[in-house]
């Protein structure tokens, strides 16, 4: 009887075990398969929120782009009206500047109302 039957060693139930734990892990994956596809939906959909939302910012920063560039030329030619207008005002000093000290005397007889004709003659000439 000693010698009926012999112990040998095995790797059946190493193969059992990995056997086992692949079914496991099979029904595991059957088992979440929806809630794999709902995560995925969820990943697809923050991804387009967030081309969206790329697409949007680069709007707004050539909008941006495009607001600065219009507020400088505005101030640009705001601050060449303003120039402008202090020049007529410095000119039309300078007129009755002149006009007043040539006309001390009373020699030159211009009424205001004749000046200011005069003045708004050369600042309407001036303008052209």
């Amino acid at each position: 009887m000693k010698n009926d039957f012999k112990l040998v060693q095995t790797t059946r139930g190493g193969q059992l075990t990995d056997r086992l734990s692949d079914d496991k892990l099979k029904q595991s994956i059957a088992d979440n398969m929806g809630n794999m596809i709902d995560l995925a939906k969820d990943i697809v959909d923050i991804k387009k929120m967030q081309v969206q939302s790329d697409a949007c910012l680069a709007k707004m920063e050539a909008d941006r782009k495009m607001l600065l560039a219009e507020a400088e030329a505005y101030a640009i030619k705001k601050n060449s009206d303003i120039k402008d207008t202090v020049n007529k005002m410095i000119f039309v000093q300078n007129l009755l500047k002149d006009f007043y000290k040539y006309n001390q005397n009373g020699e030159h007889t211009l009424t205001g109302e004749e000046f200011t004709t005069l003045i708004t003659n050369i600042l309407n000439t001036m303008e052209r």
